[in-house]
């Protein structure tokens, strides 16, 4: 037999000798590596076709070439594969894609009457008002999440579930890179992710270009710099407190780490202005998940229901012994 025919003599594996037959070519051992393994890159492309196909659950549809190039750079679900959160962003990432398509197919959608049902419980309307004022103390932003409904004793009962926004996180970020130097805050402001970041709060592109230029060069004092970089964060702030941005890879992390009780709504956030009726932005979204939105009133609370680009409206009175619903369809 011709050796080069033979990879060789294994030693003693359970009193047993065996003798591996196999051509111990180049090519022959990459074929035998591919056969071992084909199965993870095909199970990671799905994955990437998958969340390519269902849109971010933070943003509008975006077009073919948006979602390619998105594609081709490799999504929230390849990043995850090296951190500890994976199996539940796994998890939450089917439990997305079910949810999404029942939503696009009208399937097991909880009723907008039982939403109004749910307000006419005086308590839960003064819990909603009494966390509706707590979010007031976040300076740089809307405070939102996922709201379930629980149907006890057959009275149903909004149930709030509050996911940390990215646009809080960012703020951080640019305060904690200001404290390190001017050259970190420098690099943080021309990171892709920081763009798209003050893309979404609504910061105007130019002012940050032009930030980044002034702070390259070497003709402006550090203390110039360093009050331009604290300006520039007192801004973001101010645009960032009217904002809520969910991370579709926080999404998915939290849905398949959560136990969470009662069925699924859709989305929910307060609005910081007074009576403030939900965005284009918000309404936009309602395409890819239904949008509650809450804000307060003279004597309550609103809520608004936004399902596909249409919105309904109802009016919580706090101070009677059953709230007054004031239906109204935008």
């Amino acid at each position: 037999m011709d050796k080069n025919n033979i990879d060789g003599y294994s030693g003693s594996y359970f009193e047993f000798n065996f003798v591996d037959r196999r051509k111990s070519s180049y090519g022959n051992r990459i074929r035998r590596g591919i056969n071992s393994y084909w199965l993870v890159p095909v199970f990671v492309l799905y994955l990437e076709l998958i969340t390519v196909l269902i849109p971010p659950i933070d943003s509008p549809l975006k077009n073919i070439t948006e979602r390619n190039l998105n594609f081709f750079k490799g999504t929230s679900v390849i990043y995850n594969l090296a951190s500890t959160d994976f199996p539940y962003a796994l998890i939450g990432h089917f439990k997305e894609v079910a949810i999404v398509k029942k939503y696009f197919l009208g399937i097991g959608q909880v009723p907008s009457q039982d939403i109004a049902i749910a307000l006419t419980d005086k308590r839960e309307v003064q819990h909603l008002y009494s966390r509706i004022i707590a979010s007031k103390a976040y300076l740089n932003t809307e405070v939102g999440g996922i709201v379930t409904i629980s149907y006890e004793k057959d009275n149903p009962r909004l149930i709030l579930y509050e996911i940390p926004s990215v646009n809080k996180a960012f703020s951080d970020r640019l305060k904690a890179a200001a404290e390190i130097s001017v050259s970190e805050f420098h690099t943080l402001l021309q990171e892709e992710e920081s763009i798209e970041i003050l893309t979404k709060v609504e910061v105007d592109s130019e002012i940050t270009k032009r930030l980044i230029e002034v702070l390259s060069t070497d003709s402006v004092s550090h203390q110039i710099k360093d009050k331009l970089t604290k300006d520039f964060i007192r801004t973001y702030d101010l645009h960032s407190q009217l904002k809520y941005v969910l991370s579709p890879t926080v999404f998915k992390s939290f849905l398949g780490s959560t136990e969470i009780e009662g069925e699924y709504i859709g989305l929910f956030h307060f609005h910081n202005d007074y009576m403030e009726p939900p965005s284009d932005i918000d309404m936009a979204n309602s395409y890819l998940d239904r949008q509650i939105v809450f804000t307060l009133s003279d004597d309550g609370i609103i809520l608004y229901d936004a399902v596909k680009g249409t919105a309904n409206t109802y009016e919580a009175d706090l101070w009677t012994n059953a709230s007054i619903l004031l239906p109204r369809h935008n």
